[in-house]
């Protein structure tokens, strides 16, 4: 018996299956691993180095800028390293690129070195994400382990995938968001043969991850519930408002702060210069260090700032700018992450100073991590899912549906690219593949095309045919209609054989039923037709009616149209 629901599934597909189990497993190890190295390092700088923004508070804060200066210079040294070893074995290239440009591997000794660079800027208080580094490394694991194995049914990029997914998982214990990132951005596609082997290296990293440090949800966050009303409904709809218009606008200010970094060339002075100016920005309020997870928990559940809103959310703005400009390595989710709770929640108290009532601040923060996230990274389901997985409150999945997908229609208005430029090459091909299925071939028709009237010679047929290297030539009538056409190889035939006088009538040869296109013809029908015929070329027709001679398309043109999207 056949199990229909499989007809799809390949060999691979099956492989993939059993090496989502291992490669969720390694992926977990990966992120516990580094994030225990991040506490080590912490806990030789620190007497209590659990939570960066409070563990600065030991020492003076004239030494916190000399604190992360230090921490810049060193993560400049070893991304320094990591570029000459890159100059030798060649480029470590991002995950990403891997997995959409199809490439053999992750080089592992580059992105190690990387890694380590990306540990001394997050344990220095750099802000930026943690998740960068362990989701690079988790993809890495993965790569080696494809290379291990050596199995030609499986593609590298798939077990990649599923390590990558595992790492964003584990690092945030969102096993559906790590899959759908993955899904989203690296594939651009939700196909279950896809899907289903993220999924399972997914939940298998979260649950090695639980098991291992007993972590609960990251911001479990069930005190509160959404109640929809007329503020609350207001407060969200503008939350997705502003986080479209700020993702892009983050980003922006960050590639500014990279231009601004760009004339000093050494790395190591970069980032340290870089270091020390965070360390500036630092001692206005200190909650800017590091990646924001304690400031994010302190926005769900109502602890002491002693920083106002705005101050916080412009102040991290520009500190995530500096050690992302400098070209520290790591990743932007969280910084985002923080940057949205801390917009939803000033919406929430704008509209409490104005007299409207939208509920608890928590909720909006939380509301506001999901739509800045698709903001900045225009992958809006990840980040229901993952503002979802993060809270597990379910009465936030409405409000947080709605104000993501605010956020991603606003954002996409703004010319800036997200912080994936894989997902604008997907974006590329999707418009591509859609212009392909619904276009017209008018603009791809060629009008310069052979033909002669019905009323030539044989041999003037022939000659035309020849000249022209083309099986067969068009006919046409004096207006312009067309009338068939009539075979060069037979003309030629039968004139050398004397059964055809060369100045005789091409009329009884003319071939009327011949298969045409119209101009308004979409491109996929015209590559229907040309796929199934052994012609390189077809006549192209104004209409049914008047049936005239426009042009012709070509196989050759029709495939370098599809090559946009393939």
């Amino acid at each position: 018996m056949t199990l229909k629901a499989f007809d799809s599934w390949n060999k691979s597909d099956f492989f993939n299956l059993l090496l989502a189990l291992p490669v969720g497993i390694i992926a977990a190890l990966v992120t516990v691993l580094f994030r225990e190295a991040i506490s080590a390092v912490n806990g030789v700088m620190f007497q209590d180095g659990t939570d960066i923004t409070r563990a600065f508070l030991e020492y003076p804060r004239w030494i916190w800028p000399l604190i992360t200066g230090c921490g810049g210079l060193v993560a400049g040294a070893l991304l320094w390293q990591a570029r000459r070893v890159e100059a030798r074995q060649g480029s470590a290239p991002d995950y990403l690129e891997v997995i959409d440009r199809r490439l053999p591997g992750i080089p592992a000794q580059g992105t190690l070195w990387r890694g380590l660079s990306s540990l001394a800027s997050i344990a220095s208080g750099g802000s930026i994400g943690r998740e960068g580094a362990m989701v690079q490394l988790s993809a890495l694991s993965g790569s080696l382990l494809a290379q291990g194995a050596r199995l030609p049914t499986v593609r590298r990029g798939d077990v990649i995938a599923m390590a990558a997914a595992g790492g964003l998982a584990a690092v945030y214990h969102a096993p559906l968001a790590g899959a759908l990132f993955v899904a989203e951005i690296a594939f651009g596609v939700t196909a279950v043969q896809r899907l289903i082997p993220l999924f399972i290296a997914a939940a298998v990293s979260v649950l090695t991850v639980r098991s291992l440090t007993g972590d609960a949800p990251l911001y479990f966050y069930a005190a509160a519930t959404f109640e929809p009303g007329a503020g609350a409904l207001l407060t969200v709809l503008l939350i997705g408002v502003a986080a479209g218009v700020a993702g892009p606008l983050f980003l922006s200010i960050i590639e500014l702060a990279r231009r601004a970094f760009s004339p000093i060339a050494h790395p190591v002075w970069r980032l340290g210069l870089g270091g020390v100016l965070v360390g500036g920005v630092a001692m206005v309020s200190p909650l800017v260090l590091g990646n924001g997870f304690e400031v994010i928990d302190r926005l769900l559940n109502g602890g002491d700032l002693a920083t106002p809103l705005l101050a916080l959310l412009l102040l991290k703005v520009l500190a995530t700018a500096l050690t992302v400009g400098s070209g520290a390595v790591g990743g932007l989710f969280t910084p985002s992450l923080l940057v949205g709770a801390a917009a939803g929640a000033l919406v929430c108290a704008s509209l409490h100073a104005l007299g409207i009532d939208p509920g608890p601040m928590g909720l909006y923060a939380a509301i506001g991590m999901s739509a800045m996230l698709a903001a900045t990274s225009h992958a809006p389901l990840m980040s229901i899912m993952m503002a979802f997985e993060m809270t597990l409150n379910s009465s936030l999945l409405f409000p947080l549906m709605l104000a993501t997908a605010i956020s991603y229609v606003v954002a996409s208005c703004f010319a800036t690219a997200g912080a994936y430029p894989v997902l604008n090459r997907h974006n590329a091909r999707f418009q591509a593949k859609s212009e392909f299925e619904t276009g017209t071939i008018g603009p791809l028709m060629n009008r310069e095309c052979s033909f002669v009237v019905e009323s030539a010679t044989a041999a003037e047929a022939m000659r035309e045919g020849l000249k022209q290297k083309t099986r067969f030539v068009y006919v046409i009538s004096g207006e312009g209609r067309f009338l068939g056409v009539v075979s060069t190889s037979d003309l030629a035939t039968g004139i050398m054989e004397g059964s055809l006088a060369a100045e005789a009538t091409i009329t009884p040869f003319i071939i009327k039923e011949f298969t045409t296109v119209y101009q308004d013809a979409r491109y996929e029908q015209a590559w229907a037709l040309l796929s199934d015929s052994p012609l390189e070329r077809l006549p192209v027709l104004d209409n049914a009616e008047n049936r005239h001679l426009l042009g012709v398309i070509t196989k050759a043109s029709l495939l370098h149209k599809a090559q946009e999207f393939l």
